[in-house]
């Protein structure tokens, strides 16, 4: 399995966390847990050689079927576990920063929070075509740009909604700690009810699960690079009441407990952590 990082265009470079090309001569080892843990930020897949499914982690339902087009995955608070076929796959993949969804296709990002939708349900021909292009694409190299420039074109102006969202985000990344969410309000100027209708809309999740989620990422982040058990419990000691919280909180967005975690197999999964930004 290979992850290699691509430069976004600068047009979209404030949007984009991550953007990516995963390629594997064989498809998604099925020794590999392949557990994909949530993150805080939507991603936009699009296969260019085999496609991928997902499914929930903690009790097998199948959450998508096999997706062979660009699908949009929104914020999810649960683990999931990826497949694909046993072919040669190449994917291509931005991953957005968490308020990015709306300057790029007219939706509210809580129609998507928990869903893998296919582009072409949401855009119809546009989203179609991009799905051909790639495909038609002579190399990898040659889909990046397609999408590349797919994005640019889609880009969407500011707007106060979107900048107050973004100050706000801004305000949680700081640390993650407690009592930021707390903060917003004052720090803002503007009520609870109105950051949390502005957070369902751009975000998809409100600020206070919103930071549940990038509390956990910012200790599961380095527990990827180091897979490190007392490590990651005395990083936890700093960002959770104590220690049964903290059990908790990585039994709900892994599906198991620090120690049986660590024992995985989860290359897939940990591969988006320790490639290079």
């Amino acid at each position: 399995m290979l992850l290699r990082t691509v430069i976004p265009h600068p047009a979209i470079a404030r949007y984009v966390h991550h953007f990516w090309v995963f390629e594997s001569a064989t498809g998604l080892p099925s020794g590999d847990a392949r557990v994909v843990v949530p993150n805080g930020r939507p991603k936009l897949i699009v296969p260019y050689r085999n496609g991928l499914c997902a499914r929930r982690a903690v009790d097998d339902d199948t959450r998508a079927s096999q997706h062979d087009d660009p699908v949009l995955v929104g914020l999810w608070e649960e683990p999931s576990v990826i497949a694909s076929r046993e072919a040669p796959t190449v994917t291509v993949g931005v991953e957005f920063t968490s308020a990015a969804i709306p300057r790029f296709v007219p939706v509210e990002a809580h129609e998507l929070a928990g869903r893998v939708t296919d582009l072409g349900d949401i855009l119809g021909p546009p989203g179609r075509a991009l799905a051909r292009r790639v495909r038609e694409a002579p190399d990898v190299d040659a889909a990046v740009a397609i999408v590349q420039r797919f994005l640019v074109a889609r880009l969407t102006d500011e707007t106060p909604a979107s900048r107050l969202v973004d100050a706000a985000l801004a305000m949680l990344h700081e640390g993650a700690r407690r009592g930021e969410v707390a903060s917003l309000e004052r720090r803002t100027g503007y009520s609870q009810r109105h950051l949390l209708q502005l957070f369902r809309a751009h975000v998809g999740l409100g600020p206070k699960r919103l930071a549940s989620v990038l509390t956990f990422e910012r200790v599961y982040r380095r527990f990827s690079q180091q897979k490190s058990v007392a490590q990651l419990r005395n990083d936890a000691l700093d960002l959770f009441y104590d220690q049964s919280h903290f059990i908790r909180t990585f039994r709900r967005f892994t599906g198991f407990a620090p120690t049986r975690f660590a024992e995985l197999d989860n290359e897939f999964g940990r591969i988006f952590y320790v490639a290079p930004r």
